[in-house]
């Protein structure tokens, strides 16, 4: 007979003794109390062992306090002293999260005492951070304050840049949802950094910086996973560092929960589970990938994987697994990318966003972005720029007719992205008024008068030459040239070869002379000019000029399918367009957002007289 059926035995011989006696409810209590130390005594089966399991989630921060209240919380601390997940607010503080597992126990051996107490693994020994004294952790407040500081003003570049997509795009735009979405993150990473630089600088310097490292339990379920609780607990005890002993904050344990372990025997078989690990997801996905991180030399993605078997993969110790389909990588330098991967590398629609660089959203082929492929349809705004071209043709004058002017072809780069019939109206035009110091396009006036007169909106550019210097061009277009009130701000077209740009002196000289006319015509007229240019122009000499393009909006030419990769009030889509009304090919040019943003420009960039 085993020892489970010997007590059975005696506890049914010592009842039926009871119910002969006398006065039975007399020892009904004591009777009562050696059943239940009998029940408790009897040995635990494996099956309680593991109903009394619960999975436990182990949140650890850090408090830093002056004068005793606390003013900052951060998750982490690396090897720098360098805080991660810094907040002011307890309650949005990024905790270091780590899953553990416990079991309900009886804190009085012998006798049912659970009462919400559950023993579990202590949380992990906090950094050396907490012993410096109040000298050392001043310096490192001072620290977190200049690298929050720094991160700020990468993020607030960000933010700028995601703003601006946002404002020159619709909902209808491919990505904008995406982009979107993502910019509102952004803003209230922004918030939090700009409240956290606010509080450490406001700190008194006389006051007494402390530090705490505070630790969180929470039983997260129970009963195999039956039984969901998510209860809050508090610490009672800790052994030595490597247990410890919790209690759920309301000091109840779920229903049917009947533990007979003791806080020993619950340690016992804590030492049989595996160690507690940082929480790190992976779910197999409808199409066959893995979604799960990868971090590697770089960064961490997070988005569907898929196997490779190329060596360099192997060496990158990511478990032969690449980034394939839709992905997040946070790179360590805080760029950040999300879209569409292939091999590892980024192809297809994806944005790209980082603290020293502009924001690029598009089209991306093995790594390298291709540009952003836009539709167009009705809803953009649309112009045109004119010059004795338009007039004369193989030899051959052909008069404007005003009354039929409209736009009926984009033009050969933009075929394959029309969206419905091409009937657009001409909301604005460009006419060329002046070239160098000498030429004057003989119809300039003209065709000024009568784009006046129809109500179009109208502006003058200038022909930029190498021969003569920015200020005496400038001159020269502001003496001819005609600037009414409500007038599209003036233009400079720049399109110098490599040899006229070598043989003025180089692109130093060339810029200067470019700076001196944008500024001498501004200051003359009042409203800043647009400087127009090709891609290719763009990308070899505005890269560092940023005296220009920090203070003067930018019209770039590019005959695409993808617009201009540079910030740009409009672009020139194609030279091959066709207008009602105007006889050959005419340039076609899309204005840089819808009409909000068209509608701002014209009560900025105009002309005010």
């Amino acid at each position: 007979m085993n020892a489970r059926r010997k007590v059975k035995f005696w506890m049914w011989s010592l009842f039926r003794r009871v119910m002969r006696h006398k006065r039975p409810a007399i020892i009904v209590g004591d009777v009562m109390l050696v059943l239940l130390l009998a029940w408790q005594l009897m040995p635990v089966s494996h099956r309680e062992v593991v109903r009394d399991k619960v999975d436990m989630r182990i949140e650890t921060y850090y408090e830093v306090t002056a004068d005793g209240h606390p003013v900052f919380f951060f998750a982490d601390i690396n090897d720098t002293l360098e805080a991660s997940g810094g907040s002011v607010c307890a309650d949005t503080i990024t905790t270091h999260k780590i899953d553990a597992p416990g079991f309900w126990v009886n804190k009085i051996p012998l006798v049912p005492s659970c009462m919400g107490h559950i023993v579990t693994f202590a949380p992990p020994k906090p950094k050396s951070i907490v012993k410096m004294d109040s000298a050392q952790l001043r310096r490192f407040v001072i620290m977190q304050m200049i690298r929050s500081d720094n991160r700020l003003a990468g993020l607030q570049r960000m933010r700028n840049e995601l703003h601006y997509y946002v404002r020159k795009h619709d909902i209808a735009d491919y990505g904008y949802g995406q982009i979107a979405k993502f910019s509102i993150v952004i803003d209230k990473q922004v918030d939090s950094l700009e409240r956290i630089v606010d509080t450490l600088q406001n700190i008194s310097p006389k006051a007494r910086i402390g530090i705490r490292f505070v630790t969180r339990y929470a039983a997260l379920k129970t009963a195999d996973g039956h039984d969901t609780i998510n209860r809050r607990c508090r610490i009672v005890e800790d052994y030595n560092g490597q247990f410890c002993l919790v209690r759920t904050l309301s000091g109840t344990s779920p229903l049917f929960v009947a533990p007979r372990m003791s806080i020993t025997r619950g340690m016992e078989e804590l030492l049989k589970l595996p160690a507690p690990a940082e929480k790190r997801p992976t779910t197999m996905s409808r199409k066959g990938t893995v979604d799960k991180m990868v971090i590697d030399s770089v960064g961490t993605y997070v988005g569907q994987v898929a196997a490779d078997t190329a060596q360099s993969v192997r060496k990158r110790g990511s478990g032969g697994l690449v980034p394939s389909g839709l992905g997040k990588m946070f790179y360590d330098d805080g760029s950040y990318y999300e879209g569409y991967w292939e091999r590892g590398m980024r192809n297809g629609f994806g944005f790209y966003v980082s603290p020293s660089d502009y924001l690029q959203a598009g089209t991306w082929k093995n790594n390298v972005f291709k540009g952003e492929r836009l539709t167009y349809n009705a809803n953009r705004i649309y112009g045109i720029d004119l010059s004795r071209h338009q007039h004369e043709h193989d030899g051959k004058k052909y008069d404007i007719d005003w009354s039929r002017l409209r736009i009926t072809s984009l033009g050969s780069a933009a075929k394959d992205n029309v969206r419905g019939k091409v009937d657009y109206p001409v909301s604005f035009i460009y006419i060329k008024s002046t070239e160098g110091c000498t030429v004057l396009n003989s119809y300039y006036y003209a065709d000024y008068a009568m784009a006046r007169s129809k109500g179009v909106r109208v502006g003058s550019y200038h022909f930029f030459s190498t021969t003569s210097s920015g200020y005496d061009q400038a001159m020269a277009f502001l003496r001819k040239s005609r600037f009414s009130n409500g007038d599209l701000a003036p233009v400079l077209d720049v399109e110098p070869t490599d040899a006229q740009v070598e043989k003025m002196g180089g692109s130093g000289v060339l810029l200067s002379n470019v700076a001196r006319w944008l500024e001498t015509v501004y200051k003359h007229t009042g409203q800043r000019p647009i400087l127009y240019v090709g891609q290719t122009f763009a990308h070899k000499y505005l890269h560092d000029a940023t005296a220009i393009t920090g203070n003067y909006l930018v019209w770039v030419a590019r005959y695409s399918e993808y617009m201009p990769t540079l910030k740009l009030a409009m672009w020139q889509l194609a030279p091959d367009g066709r207008v009602d009304g105007i006889h050959g090919n005419v340039d076609i040019n899309v204005f840089s957002g819808y009409r909000q943003e068209y509608d701002d420009f014209l009560r900025s960039h105009t002309i005010r007289k």
